[in-house]
């Protein structure tokens, strides 16, 4: 008799904290699931970066990194003031 709930027998509470974890960094940045694979990879954990990034999730951290791009050169091309220069 087959007692299984449809998930594999590979898929334990552990892989599926590990996934969610792994889906929470990538939510944050590239940066964040890059760190998050290191660590685990660290533990013996194998995890693939790219198992967590689809096409939305790129596309999310382009729009981002373009903002923050279209910030920094807002704020370069601000015209300087001496501190001790009154305007």
């Amino acid at each position: 008799m087959n007692r299984s709930s449809g998930r594999s027998p590979a898929v334990t509470t552990k892989t599926t904290c590990l996934t969610t974890a792994a889906c929470e960094a990538a939510d944050k940045s590239p940066d964040a699931l890059r760190q998050f694979v290191q660590r685990m990879d660290r533990n013996r954990v194998n995890l693939e970066f790219a198992d967590y990034v689809d096409l939305k999730t790129v596309q999310r951290w382009q729009a981002e990194e373009r903002r923050l791009a279209a910030a920094r050169d807002a704020h370069d091309s601000a015209p300087k003031v001496a501190r001790n220069e009154v305007r």
